[in-house]
């Protein structure tokens, strides 16, 4: 006599599109910078461990679009139509801004930092600078 083995049907591997991964990531992004910027709803710790955690998200943002950054750099200032010129324009803004934020954001940490044993000191052009960036 011989005996059927009956195994539970497969279920098929449930993966993201890759531009549905990058639609998540944008949306968390987009939602992460603007409950960070609720300093008064966060408080500074979590304002300041948040905005670290957004490092790192925004790190993966840039890698997983780096083909169409490197891509539209490469093709500015050749034919490119002016739609992508301008959006190309706005996106580096933006990163500047972005970079800005970060960079003055650690160096006028109150609460991250110092729990991490490193402190900056006051630096009031750092502060004016982090909050000129974030309005």
């Amino acid at each position: 006599m011989t005996s059927a083995v009956v195994s539970a049907p497969q279920r098929p591997s449930f993966r993201l599109s890759a531009t549905l991964k990058n639609f998540w990531i944008d949306i968390l992004l987009f939602m992460a910078f603007v409950v960070d910027m609720n300093v008064p709803f966060t408080g500074i710790p979590i304002h300041e461990w948040l905005g670290i955690g957004l490092i790192i998200v925004f790190v993966y943002h840039l890698i997983l679009h780096w083909d169409w950054i490197s891509a539209i750099t490469q093709r500015f200032f050749k034919k490119l139509p002016a739609n992508n010129r301008l959006k190309y324009a706005v996106d580096l803004l933006l990163y500047v801004d972005i970079v800005l934020l970060i960079a003055s954001g650690i160096w006028i940490s109150e609460a991250a930092l110092p729990q991490l044993g490193l402190s900056m000191g006051r630096a009031p052009f750092w502060r004016g600078l982090h909050h000129m960036t974030a309005d």
